[in-house]
């Protein structure tokens, strides 16, 4: 057993026979970028680095993360979301080397003291997905040579931190900000919604609350499955834009009051609190695809009477009669591990902008940067373009 077995927390390390050779070996195929990255960055030599990683603990982060294990890093991961963690892929990298603190239904107490451990020593590299460890390591004032941010979330959370060390916004570069974000996450969304549901989106009336990019991608997707797509959008240039996409824009709550399945986008909590959700229409299902898992307000609806469905479907019966169903505990739908939706092979310049920045950082390449917020490098950026473009030509 490695140290990284012994020190990590999960769920069964069993679970990581469920990871084969072929398995991996076909994901190289489909994602041949990361592989592409990953294979430069395993013949390195990272013996002296320390790389901290808060991240969607799925099957797609064993070929961003190993190849620093095998450049002789120290690794250390944790889950950015309780809910969206895969035990498989958990167990897999616990297994190979990395110090993993993720399983999945993590409890808020567990999931803070996660946080917690992943800061509680000095580290070269912090790769956040939500701002949080970035924030731990500002205030613990570790000293780190730069930081990855990569959510919408977690822009709005360290913009505001008065910095110890350079953080880097992948976040809003064009590939996540025109690509993933707009039309990658609808992409797996909407099929994960049909499985989990058993339901069609012909003729259904959708609540999209934001029209950013995830708001724009998740309504367009919808529409051109069959939905009835309204839009709720406070920003009136955004909900000018959703009308020229062929959504009718409504206020919050009528689009509640009228629509069978809501969805928040926004990457901000509280989007849906108690009073927003007791206007719900009877038998509404409540989504979310933004990162942070309290946009809808699950400790609420927790109070009210809940019986499991079936598998991510929680039906609660509110205290004015109304039935509401809340799907994946109001964690990102797309990510709701085992229930897979299609194209995978969409992570793949992601992964590499991931394996990239870091290796970028591990090179020396923020030495020159004063503690501070600062745009993804645009070389860097362009780089995997091109690498995207050579390997579908």
């Amino acid at each position: 057993m490695t140290t990284a077995q012994t020190t990590s927390r999960i769920k069964d390390p069993a679970l990581a026979a469920n990871i084969t050779d072929e398995t991996l070996a076909w994901r190289e195929v489909i994602c041949p970028v990361t592989a592409k990255y990953g294979n430069y960055v395993a013949k390195r030599d990272l013996r002296d680095k320390t790389i901290v990683s808060f991240q969607h603990v799925l099957e797609d982060t064993i070929p961003t993360l190993l190849p620093f294990v095998k450049a002789g890093a120290k690794v250390k991961v944790g889950a950015c979301n309780p809910d969206s963690t895969d035990d498989v892929a958990a167990a897999y990298l616990a297994a190979n080397g990395v110090e993993v603190h993720a399983f999945s239904g993590m409890t808020p107490d567990e999931y803070a003291k996660s946080i917690d451990i992943l800061s509680d020593s000095p580290a070269d590299i912090v790769a956040d997905m939500g701002g949080e460890l970035i924030e731990a390591f500002v205030k613990k004032g570790h000293k780190v040579d730069g930081a990855l941010e990569a959510t919408t979330t977690g822009v709005h959370r360290v913009e505001k931190l008065d910095f110890t060390f350079p953080v880097f916004n992948w976040n809003d570069i064009a590939i996540k900000d025109r690509l993933h974000n707009r039309h990658h996450v609808a992409q797996e969304m909407w099929p994960v919604f049909s499985n989990v549901t058993g339901l069609a989106l012909y003729g259904r009336s959708v609540l999209v609350i934001g029209f950013g990019p995830v708001g724009r991608g998740v309504a367009e997707r919808a529409r051109n499955l069959g939905a009835v797509v309204s839009v709720a959008e406070r920003d009136p240039v955004r909900a000018l834009e959703a009308q020229h996409h062929g959504c009718r824009v409504v206020g919050l709550e009528d689009g509640l009051r009228e629509c069978a399945i809501v969805v928040t986008a926004t990457g901000f909590s509280g989007i849906l609190g108690a009073d927003q959700i007791k206007l719900a229409r009877r038998g509404a299902i409540l989504v979310n695809v933004g990162h942070s898992n309290t946009e809808i307000d699950v400790t609420w609806l927790d109070t009210q009477d809940r019986t499991r469905m079936r598998r991510y479907i929680e039906r609660f019966t509110l205290e004015n009669g109304k039935e509401v169903y809340l799907l994946n505990r109001g964690s990102l739908l797309n990510l709701a591990p085992g229930m897979g939706g299609s194209g995978k092979d969409l992570f793949d310049p992601f992964s590499a902008i991931l394996i990239r920045g870091i290796d970028w950082l591990a090179s020396g390449g923020a030495a020159s940067f004063k503690p501070g917020f600062y745009a993804y490098p645009a070389d860097v950026e362009r780089e995997i373009a091109e690498a995207v473009l050579h390997s579908h030509s």
